[in-house]
């Protein structure tokens, strides 16, 4: 079986704020949406939502995704009434120039653009030189004083930038990081019934700084084995070798070797391709020198838990024009269906 996956639901997710540690607009979208479907739904004491369906057996899965997003902090308000930041997570400043975002204040959202000094008054030696973190500041429009009223410092920052369909079915917007994990966890779970395993679907916190949700999470979850459902960087752009460019656009799921922080266990890998290979499914090796993702945490819990990311290629990860492609989305949906209803031989 197929799953035809609701897109708009896509939509409203990339579109919800929330950086890390402020999860909860997606948290509580989440909650509404899968509750009607699951046999018990239940949030953690750090903020994780953890979705329960049962099984036909007595083997556990861990599904997990993370539902947070890179962004922005406040730390500081000058006199004239433009925010200082720093970022929460990685985020490469020379994406931020001239970028829209969305301060998160107590009475709601405010538009802010980046800026920095105009080129037409900088000196050659500027000019040269990289954009610095430092060097940049949000203008929300405001007087100063109507800026500190307001604004306060710790007040988070989300990019800004709506979700558009493109090209030969791309899709570009911020927060595909991760919430194309997290569309994907929640259009597999919404369809499952009478599943091989006990699932436990994870929309973990704070991925983005340190795998923390699913390292409280995976402590508390018996499994026996995980897929871990995130992004990847697709370096198939243009002044990139071919040995360097990790996985590429339209090429299917990305099945992790090896990345930074996780190995995959050879027998796991080899289950899950010959599981594409059975379903017809276009999949990919995924090799990352550089990287990690919840995998990290789940596979060194308790006495240690088989895991494996499966990863969607994205363009410009960590940015507000983040790009994806549909086929590789339904591609890791049916793979990640096919394991919890069919089971996986390893």
């Amino acid at each position: 079986m197929t799953v035809k996956p609701d897109f708009s639901i896509f939509n409203t997710l990339t579109q919800l704020p929330g950086i890390s540690g402020r999860e909860q607009a997606v948290r509580d979208y989440l909650k509404e949406l899968l509750t009607p479907v699951a046999d018990w739904v239940r949030t953690d004491a750090l903020g994780n939502l953890i979705c329960f369906k049962k099984g036909t057996s007595d083997k556990n899965l861990l599904l997990c995704a993370h539902m947070d997003e890179v962004g922005l902090l406040v730390h500081f308000i000058d006199e004239s009434g433009f925010l200082r930041f720093i970022t929460v997570g990685g985020i490469d400043p020379r994406t931020l120039l001239a970028q829209r975002v969305r301060v998160q204040t107590q009475n709601g959202p405010l538009l802010g653009i980046i800026g920095t000094k105009p080129a037409h008054i900088t000196t050659e030696a500027e000019r040269g030189k990289a954009v610095a973190l430092q060097d940049l500041f949000i203008d929300v429009g405001l007087s100063a004083q109507e800026v500190k009223k307001q604004v306060h410092v710790g007040d988070f920052a989300v990019l800004d930038r709506p979700y558009e369909e493109f090209g030969n079915g791309l899709i570009c917007a911020k927060a595909i990081d991760n919430r194309a994990g997290v569309f994907i966890q929640t259009e597999v779970f919404k369809q499952l019934q009478n599943p091989f395993y006990n699932v436990y679907a994870v929309f973990t916190v704070q991925e983005e700084v340190g795998v923390r949700g699913a390292t409280t999470a995976a402590f508390g979850i018996d499994s026996d084995v995980c897929l871990c459902l995130d992004t990847t960087g697709a370096a198939d752009i243009p002044g990139i070798a071919p040995q360097d460019q990790i996985v590429r656009l339209c090429g299917g799921v990305g099945i992790s070797i090896l990345d930074a922080r996780t190995i995959t266990p050879r027998p796991l890998f080899d289950a899950l391709t010959q599981m594409c290979d059975k379903q017809h499914i276009a999949w990919q090796v995924r090799i990352a020198q550089r990287g990690g993702n919840d995998a990290a945490a789940v596979h060194l819990s308790k006495t240690g838990v088989p895991s494996c990311a499966l990863s969607l290629p994205t363009r410009n990860i960590h940015s507000n024009v983040e790009v994806c492609a549909k086929q590789d989305v339904q591609a890791m949906i049916d793979l990640t269906y096919n394991c919890a209803m069919q089971g996986i031989v390893f």
